[in-house]
């Protein structure tokens, strides 16, 4: 993120902004899949968590796929390439 520019950084949060407006208006009609990087060196983890239901406390994922670092990622009709993926120290 350190890379973008003002103008790029808010160009990306209006999109964001957008994407979650539109999310909202949709929540019943889609299937929602989040994929979660941790990228401390000592981690190195992407995780896709999808199939989200209601339970007794609330929305929450029942389904959880572990990756590593290198691995190619599949969230739904995307997939994501890890193997250019950074580390951070552990400590972060």
């Amino acid at each position: 993120m350190a890379d973008l520019t003002p103008e790029q950084m808010r160009r990306m949060h209006d999109f964001a902004e957008q994407l979650a407006e539109l999310a909202e208006h949709q929540e019943d009609q889609w299937k929602v899949q989040t994929v979660v990087v941790d990228p401390r060196r000592d981690k190195k983890a992407v995780t896709v968590h999808s199939d989200p239901s209601q339970g007794p406390d609330g929305i929450r994922y029942r389904k959880t796929v572990p990756y590593a670092f290198g691995d190619t990622v599949t969230a739904g009709r995307w997939t994501l390439d890890t193997t250019s993926l950074k580390s951070c120290p552990a400590d972060w």
